[in-house]
């Protein structure tokens, strides 16, 4: 690998009820219920290159063959895994958190340019994949249809949303898919872990591939890198929601992992040597799969961000902006809290400091978060949000470094201040380096 490569190693696991969090699925016989109570992905991404590991348990209302669609920016190479690679990872993981073939072109009757190339076909297991090019976009859902017929289905209906969000893939230049045929019936199974490799010169998973399936997903990201993730081009980072400090790893714990990893995260891999600093990062997106319109995509091309910079108390800030949706939105019923600001402590062992409010303390209602940045003690200001009689927050035991989480009785969960807007930022270190989660400081109106 190229020296100053980025180090990305991405786990993430899906939890939906009834849905597909990673790729568009047809049933080959209509009107039949697809469930996937859990999937499991892993991701590893250089900066150049990405290894998405991808395992799943499905089971349907009834026995049928899916074909699952699985877009990509480039052609990929399709191996055989082992869920073995995803179960280290996790143990990993969870110990340092609480430690601290390529066949012809199929061609229409008439000589117009073929819809699709096949690139590859690979039996793994209980896997029937096809790794094929969009060629000619007019005539690819027809391909497909055909497709579908070869494999058996008799009246094969894509849906037209998911049409939709194929025609979309392929605008934005993704003209590699991934077809994935598997059998599926009453009883849970899981299917072997299958590796996809491609060019990627940026973190990239597929979401809007889901828009045409429905239902709450909550989705858990634990990220390895070395670099900052900074630029988001896709899902907005404010959908994000970090859900622990960075921890930092070891090249060994990546060997234990897989040593596949440590040569693709290496310098070099004759010298195996792991680029220092990398950290681990645990991100979390809920929300309901028909508005993931965007995907996953993320680098660290920092030069368009260091020119919004903004100083507040001595410290400096880029990539600073107004927050959107401002003021925030909620289905609770909201109230009026108004009154002198006053800042509150924490304990010694959990040290967190908020502003407060007649007594309640100040949460953000949109990150859900502590606020300080806020204005100085004395000051009188009216706010809108609504009351609850607790909150949690997570910190770290400062003994033994266990997570934890800290309860804040009598908070008030704030959608609006009066005369101010929230702004957010990502903090500028001394040393040039950049804070990977978003700061939020609200200001006074002009």
């Amino acid at each position: 690998m190229k020296k100053g490569l980025s180090l990305i190693l991405l786990l993430v696991i899906f939890l939906a009820p009834a849905v597909s969090a990673d790729r568009g699925s047809i049933p080959f016989i209509q009107d039949i219920d697809i469930f996937e109570p859990n999937q499991d992905a892993l991701i590893a991404w250089n900066g150049e290159e990405e290894i998405l590991i991808l395992s799943t348990k499905l089971y349907s209302s009834q026995p049928t063959k899916v074909l699952q669609v699985l877009p990509l920016p480039s052609e990929p190479e399709v191996k055989k895994s082992s869920r073995d690679i995803l179960r280290r990872a996790n143990e990993l993981i969870f110990k340092n958190l609480f430690n601290e073939l390529r066949l012809p072109v199929l061609r229409n009757s008439n000589p117009k340019v073929p819809a699709a190339e096949i690139k590859e076909e690979v039996v793994i297991g209980s896997h029937d994949i096809l790794v094929l090019k969009v060629l000619n976009q007019n005539d690819f859902v027809d391909w497909v249809n055909n497709y579908l017929q070869e494999k058996g289905q008799k009246n094969p209906q894509i849906p037209l949303s998911l049409q939709k969000t194929i025609n979309n893939y392929i605008k934005k230049g993704y003209n590699y898919f991934v077809f994935d045929t598997i059998e599926v019936g009453p009883e849970p199974k899981t299917n072997e872990a299958i590796s996809y490799q491609f060019k990627s010169k940026e973190l990239y998973y597929p979401l809007e591939i889901t828009k045409s399936d429905h239902g709450q997903s909550e989705i858990s990201l634990l990220i390895l890198t070395n670099k900052n993730l900074v630029n988001y081009q896709g899902l907005a980072q404010n959908r994000i929601k970090t859900k622990n400090s960075a921890l930092n790893l070891s090249p060994e714990q990546l060997d234990y992992i897989s040593p596949v990893f440590v040569n693709f995260f290496s310098q070099n891999i004759e010298s195996e040597v792991i680029e220092p600093q990398v950290k681990l990062l645990s991100w979390s997106i809920k929300d309901d799969l028909a508005n993931f319109d965007q995907d996953l995509i993320v680098d660290h091309q920092i030069e368009n961000l260091l020119k919004n910079q903004f100083n507040y108390k001595g410290r400096t800030y880029v990539d600073f902006k107004e927050v959107e949706n401002y003021p925030f939105s909620t289905p609770e019923k909201l109230t009026t809290l108004s009154g002198q600001v006053e800042m509150r402590m924490g304990s010694r062992m959990f040290p967190w400091l908020a502003a407060s409010i007649e007594g309640k303390v100040l949460f953000n209602a949109q990150t859900k978060k502590l606020i300080s940045n806020f204005a100085d003690q004395g000051q009188y200001h009216r706010v809108r949000g609504y009351y609850r009689p607790e909150a949690e927050i997570g910190m770290r035991d400062p003994i033994d470094s266990m997570p934890a989480m800290v309860k804040i009785k009598n908070v008030f969960y704030v959608t609006e201040i009066k005369g101010w807007k929230p702004y957010s930022g990502l903090a500028l270190r001394s040393n040039g380096s950049i804070s990977n989660t978003r700061t939020y400081l609200w200001l006074k109106e002009d």
